[in-house]
């Protein structure tokens, strides 16, 4: 593979050059055959070379034939490296595709001709290349359409594959020139990230990019959209649902609850519920492995009705023990906040165990609020939040919500997605991003949360810029409820004794340490 891009880049680059190397060149070979006396046969061969070069130079354009001629072989590399990336998804690895899409095809070609296209397609294809680290694999799948893998790492999540995602169109859409006409092109980006999705599906992880990609382009020019199997739906096995909905039915896929903390004072101020399967044989299983299942098997309702009652029982229980948390977050997905009954349920929920709604936070994602044509969902986070629900927005930044959209829905808070906060005390561009959502938060009175804080230097900085809430490894892993309260006790230890809060007490780490 990397072979293969080197010769694709010094093609572009004697492509790019052909002009001085012909000019320069006939020259210096008229020059040196008359110096050196040359025979008439070799003489002609010397003229000859020259009118290839010149030929070269004035009319032939940019040698794409070859990229296309091998970019079947090079899809076929960029598949088995990702095939690659499977085989090591079991040792805590992730891999994941990407699909580039250059937007405004036909508006293009029709302005600018078809070798206008082949020269921008040669254009992306080297600014892909130089955006990707050196074990990243990349082709020209046609000239229009590029495909990524990313070579295989621990801690590859949504997040960084979008930040990727995000830095690969920043890239793409610096200006191309080529002949006196300059233009500021755009890709539409879709990905893959859990490859057991898309085998759900019987599809390649490229495949289920691409297809990705193509929905990414109907949200406009610069579109970013994740594979989901909730888009393309399979044809699961009565078995395999039937193995899903027990094990939602006996607890075996239930909530584990990560703190949040105040950055002010350190104290809990609330838990987030995440949905995690403790298989009997297998441990526990990664959600990125169960949830895109449980989307495509129509369990969503169940799961999400399964987390709002293990929320509302680790309050009732804590409570009982005299350790108050003030609030707990369920995330609700588009399914989810569709169901007509979803608000009368969870206000018989709270009743029953006398709860009073500000003590559940409903967490919906941004791309929910931004696609606000659905009534009942309107309806939906409308009544919950009337109620005294609290409203917090999810991986604020990854979306296009308006802020008449916020204001629409009566959000609350706005939960910072972790994309921006991993390294902002070493990236200058990170933390910009992040004190702009803070002073947009702060016009708009919301409050915020900063997801995926893993260091102390992150802690501190955020705290300094005003962040009202940390969550992440850095303050706790999510835990099992039994684990909880002799963590939530430590934490109020190590508060009272004027230690540390930055990190898991060590004698609660090790019980937290088997959640992932």
């Amino acid at each position: 593979m990397q072979d293969t891009t080197r010769m694709k880049r010094l093609a572009a680059y004697l492509s790019r050059h052909r002009r001085h190397l012909a000019f320069l060149g006939v020259p210096f070979l008229t020059a040196t055959a008359l110096s050196i006396g040359l025979a008439p046969p070799v003489l002609w061969l010397v003229i000859g070379s020259q009118v290839v070069l010149l030929y070269w130079a004035t009319n032939l354009t940019p040698p794409l034939s070859w990229t296309s001629s091998t970019s079947r072989h090079a899809v076929a590399q960029t598949r088995e490296q990702l095939e690659a990336g499977f085989a090591v998804h079991g040792s805590g690895t992730h891999s994941a595709a990407l699909a580039a899409h250059l937007d405004n095809v036909e508006r293009l070609t029709a302005q600018h001709g078809d070798r206008f296209m082949r020269a921008l397609s040669e254009n992306l294809a080297l600014k892909l290349g130089s955006v990707l680290r050196e074990q990243d694999g990349y082709c020209v799948i046609n000239t229009t359409r590029f495909g990524v893998a990313l070579f295989p790492q621990r801690g590859m999540d949504l997040g960084s594959v979008l930040a990727i995602a995000q830095r690969i169109q920043g890239r793409l859409a610096m200006p191309f020139r080529f002949e006196g006409v300059a233009v500021w092109p755009s890709v539409s980006i879709g990905f893959c990230l859990s490859p057991r999705a898309a085998a759900l599906n019987g599809i390649g992880m490229l495949d289920a990019a691409e297809q990705a990609a193509i929905k990414a382009q109907t949200a406009g020019p610069g579109g970013l959209r994740s594979y989901s199997v909730a888009d393309f739906p399979a044809a699961m096995s009565g078995d395999h649902i039937s193995t899903l909905q027990n094990a939602l039915e006996s607890g075996e896929i239930c909530a584990f609850f990560q703190p949040q903390v105040r950055t002010t004072t350190g104290q809990v101020s609330g838990l987030e519920a995440l949905a995690r399967w403790n298989h009997p044989d297998r441990g526990l299983i990664s959600p990125g492995e169960f949830l895109p299942q449980i989307e495509a098997a129509g369990l969503s309702p169940k799961l999400a009705e399964c987390m709002l009652k293990d929320a509302m029982a680790i309050l009732t229980s804590l409570d009982a023990i005299g350790q108050h948390v003030p609030t707990v977050s369920v995330n609700l997905s588009a399914e989810e906040l569709r169901s007509p009954r979803l608000a009368d349920q969870i206000a018989w929920d709270l009743d029953r165990c006398d709860l009073t709604p500000d003590r559940l936070t409903l967490e919906i994602l941004e791309t929910v609020v931004a696609d606000s044509d659905d009534d009942i969902a309107v309806r939906n986070i409308a009544r919950l939040a009337s109620m005294g629900c609290g409203i917090d927005l999810d991986d604020f930044g990854t979306g296009h919500a308006s802020i008449a959209n916020i204001r629409r829905f009566a959000v609350g808070r706005i939960k910072i997605d972790r994309s921006f906060v991993t390294k902002m005390h070493e990236d200058d561009d990170q933390r910009r991003m992040v004190a702009a959502i803070l002073s947009m938060a702060e016009q708009l009175e919301l409050g915020t949360v900063a997801e995926g804080v893993e260091c102390a230097e992150e802690q501190v900085m955020l705290a300094q810029m005003g962040c009202d809430h940390l969550q992440g490894f850095a303050i706790a892993r999510p835990m099992p409820s039994e684990h909880l309260g002799d963590w939530l006790k430590a934490h109020e230890a190590a508060l009272s004794c004027g230690e540390p809060w930055c990190e898991d007490p060590a004698h609660v780490r090790t019980a937290a340490s088997g959640t992932p």
